[in-house]
Order: structure tokens, then C-alpha cells, then sequence
């Protein structure tokens, strides 16, 4: 499986099958596990697999739980119809273990046509050189070549075509691939651009200026051939980083001035009532930048257990989930966790999950005031800290206080569909205890309230956060959304997921950041549309997202006619299919290019969709533009806020129906955003 021929195969070793360790939340088994047909199999009743061509991560030497004191271990996450799933296994050997390292990412880099954390992505056509080459065969013909690239829909150029004498082993074979990807859609641009047949400085800084809209600096003498930009000098440039320019967030504000990027029931990979609890969630949506985090804390044998309550959810160790938790907290972003907790616990044990935050977190746990009580403080001030987050009896106003009521994180709306279910299997619910004094001084920026409504009775302190289910939101939403937006201009909400969404499905999560909530919550183990429009939101962020002006100030901003216009130039690699057409849509309204009438590894449009919207300036962070690739199925897409749409000419990255990012596809377009005119509706 080297570089200068496709693979070579699996090792025997691992095709025959090898005693390893599986782990599962139940137990620690010993059983042979296998890799052959493109997957890893092993014997249960349902003769498990995990396809190789379904693994998003590779997670190496890296256990969830002390527990586990081994530097053999191997987790391997993939995705199964919509949700994620993960195997976990630990090898008998040293041996044993690189052998199954080093053959996974070798297998996965050149097998996988999508990004999978832990591995070194292949050359660009790698996945389908080696899919088209003939399996055991050193040398072809021209023939040959030239009927596996028609396969793809990759015309062999007659220029390439001379050049190829005699048989062609697999190096050549993959030369001839590269050769043969011409973008004529470069020379094209060029042409458009260039005066007098040169695109000098001043026609490439003006290009630079009105329509990639960045600035112009040093790019045009970065990339010149003499003095001016020839079309390798513009294809370089448009496939290199200094086509973006990222845009700085400004991480100054207080908490509530932002979207925080949210999971519920994070320690579920499965549905809500009899899913597998475990330290696994954590870990991949903290990766993910997630930075609210959900733990439903119960009595242990000894110490507190995370599940979900009146269900028949497995357990964990709230200790493992909080070694979790500061292990992984700030290894792709700095700014503040915040653990949402629902604490069911006794007397005894609440004092044991006191002891546990401090003991794991330690000084990254926020024990006491960093700044002025009376608002929220920065995120800039909270970096590589740790808020933890309960509820309190709405009579308790003080954050020094002795031993406040425990009320349930959530209403009694959200846990009907779970208590009927309780209730019908005859499963008790024991009597709430008081919030012990250790837990209720923890809770000095993030003290969960009851929702209580707007009057002007209710006083709602600045660490006040009330959290409602999806349908009670709605109904503030119908009811009282302006003064919800007013409450969230210092205060932070919370909406998740109503109780009857058994299988962990998603809401769409933009009407509820209309109203200004901070914190919506979703099933991060589903990868469905609202999980998709979710990761858009946060995808180039740190896992919080500066709020528009009018949800965080009263604002003088008038509503804006914007026209959109995208212009659909090219796909890069994608996997090979006839009647491709691609989708665009903005808000409610789609607009669509004609159909490709045959296979093309690079399939052309050149069609331009326009749309015309009507928003405030800032409110367009909350307008997303959603593009897919589709004939009868979607193949790819891109989502993106309209405010994170690049300006100009741009290759945009292509993700799978479950939002896994393709390696190397992308889809070419140009976007133009400008204003037709503005006005007051009132």
C-alpha cells in the first residue's frame, strides 16, 4: 500500500481476524475481530460491521475513562444511516495494535472519499485512481486507460494522448488522470478580465477589490508571471488561501451577546429512551467546538451516574464524563463550557458531584466572581474556564446562598412524554432533594430559573437563565417575542428538544435565534436538517457566534432589499453520476441550474441563480444559503450563513447527505451579495 502502486491488500493477519478486547458501556469482551470486504467485522447476533468507507474518525491511544490504563486503545467513530456510532477496542499486543493503526489509516486515506480526523487525506485523485485501476494488474494499455477515464467522464485530451507509448504501469496511469483535468472555466475568467490579453496590477487589484471584495496588499506580486498574471498565475490564486480572508469575531462582549453552540442529552449516541450512554458524546461534540454540554446526574452505587432519567438509557460515571470534559474542553477552542446539569441526586451525592467538578476540572472550574455581579462577563475574561449550570428556586435571589429548593432542569411539559412512559413501566420518581450549598456556589454566572414570563413583577438577575422546550418556545414566540428579545439583550435562554422526539430528531433551530436565544440545544448523535443548519451556523467559529446588533441592542437598523446572485461554474471530483443539477435556496425559495446529460468528473453549469430578500444588515447572520448537488438523491451541499458566503470567485467545500466533509470535492462559484435599496416598514 505504498504511494507508486494501489494497495497491496490487507495484512493476512487481520483478514483471518485477531483476538481483541470490545468495549461497550455493559461490559469488556473478548472477541476475534476481522477486516476484509471493506469493513471490520466481528460475530454477534446481528454480525456487526463498520464499513471503512463509513469511519469519520480514528481516535488512537486515547481511552474515554481512567478506567482504562492502556496505550492500546483504538476508537473508531462512524456514521450508520443518520447517527453516529463508535467501536471501541483495545489490542492484546503492541504489535498487534500498529498493525491495525498503521493498516486502517493507509486503507481509510485511500479508500475514503471523505475527511476523516486522524488521517493524512491522499492525493486528490487518489480514491478514484485506485477505485478505476484493475485489481492485480501491473501494466495497461492506452485502450485500457482511456476506457477506465471515460468511466468517470474524464476525456483523455489528444495532447496527453500523444505522449503515452507503450504499457502504462499505475504510476503513469495516475500521471495521465492529473493531465487530463483541464479547467477551461480558468482560461475563460481570465479572458474576461484581462485587457489587451494582460491582467496587469491595476486590473487585478481592481478584480481583487470589487469583486472578491479582500483586500488587495501583496497578492498580485505573490503570484505575477513578469508583470502581470498569466492563467496559472489566476488558477493559482484561486485555489490558494489567499483567496479567503477570515473575519475576525470580536470576542469582547458579554455571554449573552452570543450564540452559543449547544448539545442535548449529550452523553446519548442513540434515542432518547434506550440509547447507550457514554463518555464518547462529550468528546467528539467538544472536538467539534460544542460548547454546552448536558449531563443528568443521578444516584450511583458510590458516586453520581449520567443517564436519562425514567428511560432505559445506560449509565456512566459523572466522574469520567467531567475527566472527559477537561481533557477535551479547549483543545480546538479557548472560550467558555458550560455544563448544563440536571441534578436528581441525593443529599450525600450531591456532595460527591461537588467534589468531583472541583477535583477533575480544578482551576478551570469557575468557584467564584471574576468581575462585576451585576452583568455577564466577556468571553474574553471567561477563556479556558468552566461555568456549571443548575436550577435554583426562583425565590432564591442572592449568588451566596444556603440551600435553595432543586427544581428539575426541565418543565413538566418537557418530561411528559417520558413520565407517561414511566408511568405505564412502573418506574418511580423519587423525591427531589435540596441543592447542596457546594453545587449552589458554582452557580455564579449560570443559576437556572423557572420561566416565570415577562412582567415586570418577575426580576430576572443576570445569571437568571430559564430553559423551555421547543414547544413552549414556540408559543413565547407567538405570544411575547419582542420582549424575549429584550430579556436576551443581558440574559441567557435555553431551548431544547420537546420529549417526544424519541429518536433524537432535530427542530430547525433559526426561529428560536430570532428571538436571541443563546443556547439551542440539539441532538448532536442525529445528523438531520436541523443538525446541518446547526454546524453551518458554528462551522467557522469557535463555537460561539456574536449575535445580530437588533437581538442584542435596541437598534435603528432599517430593513434592506438585497439582491443574491450565484453563479454556478463547476464541480471538482465528485463521485461519478449523470443528471446532475444543483439547487439553490434561501429561506423558502429555490432556484435550480438545468441537468448535466452525462457522466462528467468535473460536471459545467455556468448558469446564474438570483434571488431578492428583505433583511436588516446584521439579521443576515440568521439567512442561510443552502446549495446542493442532487439528481434523483443529494450528493453534496454547502450551507453557510448569507454573512459567511464569500464574495466572489470561490471553491467552495462539499459535504455528504450526514454533513461529512468530501476531501477534495468542491463546487465553484461565483456570489455577489448587494444592496437594491433600503427602506422602513413602517
Amino acid at each position: 500500500m505504498s504511494d507508486d502502486s494501489p494497495g497491496q491488500g490487507v495484512p493476512p493477519a487481520l483478514v483471518a481476524g485477531v483476538p481483541m478486547l470490545k468495549i461497550s458501556s455493559k461490559k469488556m469482551k473478548q472477541v476475534i475481530i476481522r477486516l476484509h470486504d471493506g469493513a471490520i467485522t466481528w460475530a454477534s447476533r446481528n454480525n456487526s460491521r463498520v464499513l471503512i468507507s463509513q469511519i469519520r474518525e480514528l481516535r488512537l491511544d486515547q481511552p474515554p475513562s481512567e478506567s482504562y490504563n492502556t496505550s492500546r486503545w483504538i476508537t473508531i467513530v462512524h456514521v450508520r444511516s443518520t447517527q453516529w456510532k463508535v467501536l471501541h477496542m483495545i489490542a492484546l499486543t503492541d504489535d498487534v495494535y500498529d498493525l491495525w493503526v498503521k493498516t486502517l489509516q493507509i486503507l481509510v486515506a485511500e479508500t475514503s472519499d471523505r475527511l476523516v480526523a486522524q488521517v493524512t487525506p491522499s492525493d486528490p485523485d487518489a480514491v478514484w485512481i485506485r477505485q478505476l485501476w484493475p485489481a492485480g494488474t501491473r501494466t495497461i494499455d492506452f485502450s485500457t486507460a482511456s476506457g477506465l477515464c471515460g468511466q468517470i467522464g474524464l476525456p483523455i485530451p489528444q495532447e496527453v494522448e500523444k505522449g503515452c507509448t507503450g504499457p502504462l504501469d499505475y504510476a503513469a496511469f495516475r500521471s495521465i488522470v492529473r493531465d487530463a483535468q483541464t479547467r477551461p472555466e480558468f482560461a475563460d475568467l481570465h479572458r474576461q478580465l484581462a485587457q489587451d490579453h494582460r491582467l496587469d496590477r491595476l486590473a487585478v487589484e481592481r478584480f481583487l477589490e470589487k469583486t472578491q471584495k479582500i483586500d488587495p496588499g501583496c497578492i498580485f506580486d505573490r503570484f505575477r508571471r513578469g508583470d502581470s498574471w498569466t492563467i496559472d498565475s489566476l488558477t493559482e490564486f484561486l485555489l490558494s488561501g489567499d483567496n479567503t480572508q477570515t473575519q475576525l469575531q470580536d470576542m469582547s462582549h458579554p455571554l449573552s451577546d452570543y450564540y452559543i453552540s449547544s448539545s442535548h442529552n449529550t452523553y446519548l449516541v442513540g434515542e432518547q429512551w434506550r440509547g447507550e450512554s457514554t463518555v464518547e458524546g462529550y468528546i467528539r461534540v467538544l472536538l467539534a467546538k460544542c460548547r454546552c454540554v448536558e449531563i443528568d446526574c443521578h444516584d450511583g452505587d458510590n458516586e453520581p451516574v449520567v443517564h436519562h432519567r425514567k428511560t432505559f438509557t445506560s449509565r456512566v460515571p459523572a466522574r469520567d464524563i467531567c475527566r472527559a470534559i477537561k481533557k477535551y474542553a479547549f483543545i480546538t477552542s479557548a472560550y467558555p463550557i458550560i455544563i448544563s446539569a440536571e441534578v436528581h441526586c441525593s443529599a450525600e451525592q450531591q456532595i460527591k458531584l461537588n467534589e468531583i467538578l472541583r477535583e477533575t476540572i480544578g482551576e478551570a472550574l469557575v468557584v467564584a466572581p471574576l468581575h462585576n455581579l451585576g452583568e455577564l462577563p466577556s468571553l474574553e475574561v471567561l477563556k479556558h474556564r468552566v461555568l456549571f449550570k443548575t436550577k435554583i428556586s426562583m425565590e432564591e435571589q442572592s449568588p451566596q446562598f444556603d440551600v435553595p429548593r432543586l427544581e428539575s432542569a426541565s418543565s413538566t411539559e418537557s418530561d411528559s412524554g417520558f413520565a407517561r412512559l414511566a408511568r405505564r413501566l412502573s418506574i418511580s420518581s423519587p423525591q427531589k432533594a435540596a441543592l447542596a450549598s457546594g453545587l449552589a456556589q458554582l452557580l455564579i454566572y449560570t443559576a437556572g430559573v423557572k420561566y416565570q414570563g415577562f412582567s415586570k413583577l418577575v426580576e430576572y438577575q443576570a445569571r437568571h437563565q430559564f430553559s423551555v422546550s421547543e414547544r413552549t418556545a414556540g408559543r413565547i414566540i407567538r405570544e411575547h417575542k419582542v420582549d424575549w428579545i429584550k430579556h436576551n439583550f443581558q440574559h441567557i435562554s435555553r431551548v431544547y428538544p420537546q420529549a417526544t422526539r424519541l429518536a433524537s430528531t432535530n427542530f430547525d433551530p433559526v426561529p428560536y435565534w430570532s428571538a436571541g436565544c443563546q443556547i439551542v440545544a440539539l441532538n448532536w448523535q442525529t445528523l438531520d436538517k436541523g443538525a446541518v443548519t446547526n454546524h453551518a451556523m458554528f462551522i467557522d467559529s469557535p463555537g460561539y457566534v456574536l449575535k445580530p446588533l437588533a437581538l442584542r441592542q435596541k437598534s435603528q437598523e432599517v430593513s434592506q432589499q438585497y439582491r443574491v446572485r450565484i453563479k454556478i461554474i463547476s464541480a471538482q471530483r465528485l463521485p461519478p453520476s449523470t443528471d446532475l443539477f444543483v439547487e439553490a435556496s434561501i429561506n423558502s425559495i429555490s432556484r435550480k441550474t438545468s441537468s448535466t446529460k452525462s457522466i462528467a468528473f468535473n460536471p459545467q453549469w455556468n448558469e446564474t441563480l438570483d434571488f431578492v430578500i428583505t433583511a436588516s444588515p446584521t439579521m443576515l447572520s440568521l439567512t442561510f444559503l443552502h446549495l446542493e448537488i442532487r439528481n434523483r438523491t443529494m450528493l453534496a451541499q454547502w450551507v453557510r450563513p448569507l454573512t459567511g458566503a464569500p464574495r466572489g470567485y470561490h471553491h467552495l467545500p462539499l459535504y455528504d447527505a450526514l454533513f461529512s466533509q468530501y476531501v477534495f470535492a468542491t463546487l465553484f462559484v461565483r456570489i455577489d451579495i448587494d444592496t437594491l435599496h433600503s427602506f422602513d416598514p413602517e
